[in-house]
Order: C-alpha cells, then structure tokens, then sequence
C-alpha cells in the first residue's frame, strides 16, 4: 500500500512553465520550445550542459527560484494537499533549488504540510533523492508513488522502482509522458485523489 506521496513542484503544484521557457530563452541562445522541453526528456542538469556551448551566463536557477518566492498557488491545490496528509506522508521532489520552493510554501502556509523537501541542494540526480527518502522515512518503492510533469522524471523514478502518476498540465504534453509508462495521467490537479486511491486500491489487493 502507499505510505508516501512525492510530489516534483515546477508545472505540478505552479503553473510556471512559461516563465521557465522565458528565463531559458535569457540562458541558452536561441532555445526553441521544442529543445526546452527537450531538457526535460531526461535529468535537466545533465541534459543543460549538453547545450553549455550556447550558455549566455544569465543564471537561471537563481532568477526562477526569486520569482517563485512570491508566487500564489491556487486554493484548490492547497485543499487537497491538505487532505491528502490525513492519509499518506507528502514531501517534495525536485531539481530547483531549496530555497525558492521552501518560501513559495511558507507564503502559501504550505510549510507544515510536506514531510521533506529535496531539491538541488540534496542531490543532482533525483533516482539519488528517491534513495536517501527511503532511508530517511523507511520505505520500500513499492509504499512510494511519484506525481509529476515530465518523461525524464518518469524514468527517474522508475529506475529506482516508484510507480508515478503524470500531469500534462506542466512541462509535457500527453505524448511525451505516455513514452514513460506511467500508472495515469491526468489532466486536471482535482483528479489527482481519484487517482491515487485507486492505484493503492490494486496494491492492497495484490498484497491481500
């Protein structure tokens, strides 16, 4: 059964892609759509310094973690993350920095809500995160279950054995998060419960 929900942040829980695409336009010279979402397809840190070459200096990760900060995460999201912790342990998973996530959810009241947050500070590679929560929380993979936007951290979890749930209201179209295989996908945050409870539905009922 799942005890731990993570959830990634950028194009999960703030609609902030386009802002993403901006400051990427401001970092790698003449970045088309398609190449943005390119870096997505695997880990972005690793897929970025393929495009160093075109690297301008603007420092991205600073610039997107300050605007973040400030940003308003909608009422409906906030209510089911809320509900979600009566049942499972809710943390976070992600490439941006610590800092802008961790202010965006105390100007949300978010704060007490998650359980961890591990970001750029923790770890490159998010299959190292997923490996330090289930230290950290004592969890198998088969108890975790990933929520997030995009193929390459689809991937990441499954090579580390946690099944995910895709939303492709974030920085992946559907297509592209069907490459990855994921349990769902679904395209509206409210739709995340429904989801979730069925999934773990079918692993109890392997279990029993």
């Amino acid at each position: 059964m799942i005890k731990l929900i993570i959830f990634d942040f950028d194009g999960v829980l703030l609609n902030n892609y386009e802002l993403h695409y901006n400051f990427s336009q401001n970092q790698i010279t003449d970045i088309t759509r398609e190449e943005h979402r390119r870096l997505f397809d695997g880990n972005i840190h690793i897929e970025r310094e393929k495009l160093a070459h075109r690297n301008t200096g603007f420092d991205l990760k600073k610039h997107f973690s300050d605007a973040k900060v400030n940003a308003v995460i909608e009422t409906e999201i906030k209510k089911i993350l809320k509900l979600l912790t009566k049942t499972y342990t809710i943390g976070i998973v992600t490439s941006a920095k610590e800092y802008g996530v961790k202010g965006c959810l105390q100007n949300n009241q978010l704060d007490s809500v998650f359980s961890f947050i591990y970001g750029y500070e923790t770890a490159l590679l998010k299959k190292d995160k997923f490996q330090k929560m289930y230290r950290e929380f004592n969890v198998s993979p088969d108890e975790c279950l990933f929520i997030t936007d995009t193929l390459g951290d689809i991937l990441e979890a499954h090579e580390v054995g946690i099944d995910t749930i895709a939303v492709d209201f974030g920085f992946h179209e559907k297509e592209r998060l069907m490459r990855g295989n994921p349990l769902a996908i679904v395209s509206q945050f409210r739709d995340l419960p429904i989801a979730i409870e069925k999934i773990n539905a079918k692993k109890i009922s392997n279990i029993t």
